[in-house]
C-alpha cells in the first residue's frame, strides 16, 4: 500500500513497482511528487472499475505518454520564464535548433562511413525491438474493441478436473439469465462450431460461432450492412435460420456486394438467410481465431451437422459455450462471484448428477488476454522476447557510444578551440546532441521499415493447424509512440557522455596536444566492448540452447510411425450422412483404400497421437482414489479401428489387439498403455476392468507408450476403445504405402471423394505436417533466437572492428616508431590484436556467468538438453571469439602496411 502526501490516512493499491520506479525517475523533479500521486489515484480508480491487470496495462502505457507530456508543458513555461528574449533566441529558439540541425547533417556528410554503421547498427537493434513490441502490444497491451468493457467479465465454470476456466451449458446459462437480475444486466453465449458453407456443388469447411441474439448489442458491434440478431431470432431449436457474415467472408465470396441482404446461404446442407454483415474489425468473441459466419445459438445442432445427437440446448452436460456478462451498476467482479456461490449451489441441489460441487468465477474482460490458463504461459513468453529484442538493442546502442566517444576524442581539440573562443558548454551539448538524436532519428526511420518488413515475415509464418487464427499486428501509434521514445533515448542516453567528456573545460592541456592521447576515454570504451560482448554471449547461449532443443525434438521417436503417410479428416456429418450411411462410408473407404494401387495400410482414430486437442474419459479404477475425493482419474483417450496399431507400429506388448468380433452391443473392451498399465494395474492389466460411466470394459491389450499431447512429455497413461463399438462420423483416416507422402495424400483424397463428390474435409495434411504442429514453437524459439544471436553477433563484430580502428588510428605514430625500429607486420598485428581480444575475453567470462544464471531460468522450455550444454556453452564462445579476431585482424592488417616515415610525421 502507498499513502498520499498530504493524506497521510488515505490508502491505495500500490502501481506496478519497476513501472513507477522508472516514471520516478522520468517525470522532472519539481513535479514528480504531485503527477505520482495523480497517476496512483488514476490506477485506483481504473483498477475498481476495470481490475488490477487492466489497470496495470494502462498505468505502463503512462511510461511512454505522461513523462513526455510533463517535460514538453514544462519547456514551455521555461521559455515563457525567460524575461531576456535574447537569451532565449540564441539558445534554445527555432533558429538555434535549425542551425544545430543543419550543422548535424554537414558533419554526418562528412563521416559517411561511422553515419552508415552508426544508422544501420542503430535500425536494427531499433526495428527488432519495434516488431517485437507490435506482436507483444496487439496481443498484451491492446485494449478490447468493444463498449464499456469496465463492465465486461467472462463467466467460467469448473470441470470434471476442478479446472476454474471451463466452459457452460446452454442449460445453466439460461439459468443465470434467469436469476441474475441485479448482478447482470445482460448475459450473452457463444459457442464455436465447424460447418460447411457456401456453394452446394463445392462447399468448404468454416469454423462460426452460434450466439445469443444479445451478444452485438451488448458487445456495441455495429452492422456494416444489414441487422444484427434480435429477439425475432430467438425461440425453439432450430426455428431461426438466419446468418451474420465475417467482413471478411464477405469481400471473399460476395466480392463486397452490397445487395446480398436477403440472400440464400447455404450452412451444413440448410439454407440460411443473411440478414447482416459484421463491421470490419469485428473478427468474433474469441481474440486469436477469426470466425467465418455467426448464427443464433438455437441452431447450433443444424449448424454442427448433429441432428442424430442429443441437442446442445438441451443437454446440461454438453459444456462448450463461452459466456459474457455485464455487470450492473455498483457491482463489481468480486460481488458477482460471491452471489454465484449461492447459484452453484442452487443448481447442485436441483441437478446434482451434471452440476455437483461446480464452480463459477467472473473475471473482468480487461483481466483476460485471450483465456486464462493460455495468458498465464504467454506472458512469460512475452516478457522473455521483449528482453532479447531488449539486449540486441542495448548492444546497439552501446556501439553508438563507443563510435561517439571515438568521434568526440578525434574533435577534442576542434571543440577546445570553439570553447576557448566563447562557445558556452552547453551550447555545445545540445550541438552535440542535436547530432546523436538525428542519429537516433534516423536510425528509428530505419527501424520501423525493418519492423514493417519483420512482422510481415512473422505473420507468413503461421501455425500448421486447420483453423484460422487472427494474425494482425498493425504498427500504430503506440507503436510508432514507443519507436519515437527508445529512438531519441537512444540519441539522449547514449550520446549525453560522449558529449560532456568531449566539453570538459580542459582546455589548457587538450590544446598542448598534437594530437591527443592514447588513452584518453579508451577505459570506458572498453567497459562499453566488454558489455557488448558479454550481451552477445548471452543471446548466442539462449539461441544455441533452443537450436540443440529444436534438434532433440525433431530426432525424438514419438513412439508411432512417422514415414510417409497421409492424414485426412472427412466430416461425415457436414455432408449430410446419417449413422447407417456413415458406418457403411467408412467400410466402403478402407476397402476401396486397401484396392488402391500404392496404399498398403489403412486406419481410422477420432484423435491421432500429437493430435489438435485433448480428450479424456473418467475412469473409476478399483482401489485407487482419484485426485479428487469422489471423481475418477482423467485419462487421455481415442477411439481406433482394429487395424489402428499396425499401421501405426505401436507394439502390443501384453494380450491381443481388437479385431473384427468387437461390435456394437457387445461385450466393452479396451486397450490401455504402458504407463496405464505401471500407473494403476503395475502386476499386469490384462483381463482386469474399469468402470467408465456406466461402462465396465475389460483390457485386452498393452500397448507401447507413446507421444500423447506434446513431443516432451512423459509417458503418459492412455485407453484405446474400438471404432466397430462406438461409432464416431468424424473419424481421421491415416493412410501408408509406397511413393511420397503427398503422392499418398492424392490417392486417399481422390478415392474419398470418389465415393462421395460434396465430401467435406475439416484438414488433409501429411505425416510431416502433423509431427510440425508440434514442432512450430521450438522452431519458432530457436528461429527467433538465431535472428537475435545473429544481430548480436553482427552488432558485436561491428563494435570491436571499431574499438580496434580507433586505435590503430590512434596510434599511427607510435606503429610508425615501432616500424622504423625493426618491429616486423605480424608484431604490429599481434599488438593491435592482442589488445582487441584481451577486452574480448573479458566479456565472454562475464557473459558465460551470465548466461548460465539465464540458463535456469529458460530450462522449462528446453527439451532434451540441460541448461548448462556444452555444446553451447564451449562453441557459442568460440564461434564469437573467431569473429571477434577476424574483426581485430582486418584493421591491424591494415595498420601493419602503414608508411614509418608518413606515420612520424602525423600528427
Amino acid at each position: 500500500m502507498v499513502r498520499r502526501p498530504g493524506c497521510p490516512m488515505a490508502e491505495t493499491p500500490l502501481p506496478p513497482r519497476m513501472a513507477r520506479w522508472w516514471l520516478a525517475r522520468l517525470i522532472p523533479r519539481r513535479d514528480r511528487v504531485v503527477a505520482l500521486a495523480e497517476l496512483d489515484d488514476l490506477y485506483a480508480l481504473k483498477a475498481a472499475r476495470g481490475g488490477y491487470p487492466a489497470a496495470g496495462r494502462w498505468y505502463r502505457r503512462q511510461l511512454l505518454k505522461f513523462p513526455a507530456r510533463l517535460w514538453a508543458d514544462r519547456l514551455v513555461r521555461g521559455a515563457r520564464a525567460v524575461s531576456h528574449p535574447d537569451i532565449w533566441r540564441s539558445t534554445m529558439s527555432p533558429e538555434s535548433v535549425l542551425r544545430d540541425l543543419k550543422y548535424a547533417l554537414r558533419r554526418l556528410g562528412r563521416a559517411p562511413g561511422f553515419s552508415i554503421v552508426a544508422v544501420i547498427s542503430l535500425a536494427l537493434g531499433i526495428g527488432a525491438n519495434t516488431a517485437m513490441f507490435s506482436i507483444v502490444n496487439a496481443v498484451i497491451f491492446a485494449d478490447p474493441p468493444f463498449a464499456d468493457t469496465e463492465t465486461l467479465v467472462e463467466v467460467y465454470t469448473s470441470d470434471s478436473n476442478g479446472t476454474l476456466y471451463a466452459t457452460w451449458s446452454h442449460p445453466d446459462y439460461e439459468d443465470l439469465v434467469e436469476r441474475s437480475a441485479g448482478i447482470f444486466t445482460e448475459v450473452s453465449t457463444a459457442r464455436t462450431f465447424i460447418s460447411s458453407a457456401g456453394d452446394p456443388s463445392d462447399p468448404r469447411v468454416v469454423i462460426g460461432e452460434a450466439v445469443s441474439p444479445n451478444l452485438f448489442t451488448m458487445h456495441g458491434v455495429p452492422m456494416a450492412l444489414g441487422r444484427s440478431f434480435g429477439p425475432e431470432d430467438e425461440g425453439p431449436s432450430g426455428t431461426s435460420p438466419v446468418v451474420i457474415l465475417n467482413h471478411s467472408t464477405w469481400v471473399r465470396e460476395f466480392g463486397s456486394d452490397p445487395g446480398i441482404i436477403g440472400a440464400s446461404y447455404r450452412v451444413n446442407q440448410l439454407d440460411y438467410t443473411i440478414i447482416g454483415v459484421a463491421a470490419p474489425w469485428y473478427t468474433g468473441t474469441f481474440p486469436a481465431f477469426k470466425s467465418g459466419i455467426f448464427v443464433p445459438i438455437n441452431m447450433i445442432q443444424q449448424a454442427m451437422g448433429q441432428l442424430n445427437g442429443s441437442d446442445p440446448m438441451t443437454a446440461r452436460g454438453s459444456r462448450g459455450s463461452f459466456v459474457r456478462a455485464r455487470l450492473a451498476e455498483g457491482i463489481s467482479a468480486e460481488q458477482a462471484n460471491a452471489w454465484m456461490v449461492g447459484f452453484a449451489a442452487g443448481l447442485e441441489e436441483l441437478y446434482p448428477n451434471t452440476n455437483t460441487d461446480r464452480i463459477y468465477t467472473a473475471l473482468p474482460l480487461d483481466d483476460i488476454l485471450i483465456h486464462p490458463i493460455i495468458d498465464k504461459a504467454m506472458l512469460p513468453v512475452a516478457g522473455f522476447l521483449m528482453g532479447m529484442v531488449g539486449i540486441v538493442l542495448l548492444i546497439a546502442c552501446m556501439n553508438l557510444a563507443s563510435f561517439l566517444m571515438a568521434r568526440a576524442e578525434q574533435r577534442k581539440r576542434e571543440i577546445a578551440v570553439r570553447l576557448s573562443l566563447g562557445a558556452g558548454r552547453m551550447t555545445m551539448v545540445r550541438q552535440l546532441l542535436v547530432e546523436t538524436m538525428l542519429l537516433g532519428a534516423l536510425g528509428g526511420l530505419g527501424g520501423v521499415l525493418i519492423a514493417r518488413w519483420a512482422v510481415d515475415a512473422l505473420v507468413s509464418v503461421r501455425p500448421p493447424i486447420p483453423i484460422p487464427i487472427n494474425l494482425d499486428f498493425p504498427l500504430d501509434g503506440d507503436v510508432l509512440l514507443y519507436t519515437l521514445a527508445i529512438s531519441l533515448a537512444a540519441g539522449v542516453f547514449f550520446g549525453l557522455l560522449p558529449a560532456l567528456a568531449s566539453t570538459r573545460p580542459d582546455l589548457a592541456q587538450t590544446l598542448r596536444e598534437e594530437g591527443g592521447g592514447v588513452t584518453g576515454g579508451g577505459r570506458a570504451r572498453n567497459i562499453l566492448v566488454v558489455a557488448q560482448m558479454s550481451l552477445s554471449v548471452v543471446l548466442l547461449v539462449g539461441s544455441g540452447l533452443f537450436l540443440r532443443s529444436l534438434q532433440n525434438a525433431e530426432s525424438a521417436d514419438p513412439g508411432f510411425y512417422t514415414g510417409p503417410a497421409a492424414l485426412l479428416w472427412p466430416q461425415l456429418s457436414l455432408t449430410g450422412m446419417g449413422e447407417e450411411e456413415g458406418k457403411a462410408f467408412w467400410t466402403n473407404y478402407e476397402e476401396r483404400l486397401l484396392a488402391t494401387p500404392g496404399v498398403s495400410h489403412v486406419a481410422f482414430t477420432d484423435l491421432i497421437p500429437l493430435g489438435f486437442g485433448v480428450q479424456t474419459r473418467e475412469v473409476d479404477v478399483p482401489g485407487i482414489e482419484g485426485p479428487i475425493p469422489g471423481r475418477g482419474h482423467d485419462v487421455d483417450y481415442s477411439t481406433v479401428s482394429p487395424s489402428f496399431f499396425e499401421t501405426m507400429e505401436i507394439e502390443i506388448i501384453a494380450g491381443r489387439s481388437f479385431d473384427e468380433s468387437q461390435v456394437e452391443g457387445g461385450e466393452p473392451v479396451m486397450v490401455v498403455s504402458r504407463a496405464f498399465q505401471e500407473r494403476f494395474f503395475p502386476e499386469g492389466a490384462v483381463g482386469r476392468t474399469v468402470a467408465m460411466g456406466s461402462e465396465t470394459p475389460t483390457i485386452i491389450a498393452v500397448a507401447e507408450d507413446t507421444k500423447v499431447r506434446t513431443i516432451g512429455e512423459d509417458p503418459r497413461p492412455r485407453l484405446y476403445t474400438s471404432s466397430r463399438q462406438d461409432y464416431r462420423d468424424g473419424l481421421q483416416v491415416i493412410v501408408r504405402g509406397t511413393g511420397t507422402s503427398g503422392e499418398i495424400l492424392q490417392r486417399a483424397e481422390a478415392v474419398a471423394l470418389d465415393i462421395h463428390p460434396r465430401l467435406v474435409f475439416f484438414d488433409k495434411r501429411t505425416m510431416d505436417e502433423h509431427l510440425a504442429v508440434h514442432l512450430f514453437p521450438p522452431r519458432m524459439a530457436a528461429l527467433l533466437l538465431s535472428v537475435f544471436g545473429g544481430l548480436a553477433l553482427l552488432l558485436a563484430a561491428i563494435g570491436i572492428w571499431g574499438i580496434v580502428s580507433h586505435a590503430v588510428a590512434r596510434r599511427t605514430r607510435e606503429v610508425g616508431i615501432r616500424v622504423s625500429m625493426g618491429a616486423t607486420g605480424r608484431d604490429v598485428v599481434g599488438m593491435l590484436v592482442g589488445g582487441g581480444m584481451k577486452i574480448v575475453g573479458i566479456g565472454i567470462v562475464v557473459g558465460l556467468a551470465l548466461s548460465a544464471g539465464a540458463g535456469v531460468l529458460v530450462g522449462r522450455f528446453l527439451y532434451g538438453v540441460g541448461s548448462f550444454d556444452p555444446v553451447a556453452f564451449i562453441g557459442i564462445p568460440l564461434v564469437l571469439a573467431s569473429v571477434a579476431l577476424v574483426a581485430s585482424w582486418v584493421p591491424a592488417r591494415r595498420a601493419a602496411g602503414v608508411d614509418p616515415v608518413r606515420a612520424l610525421r602525423s600528427e
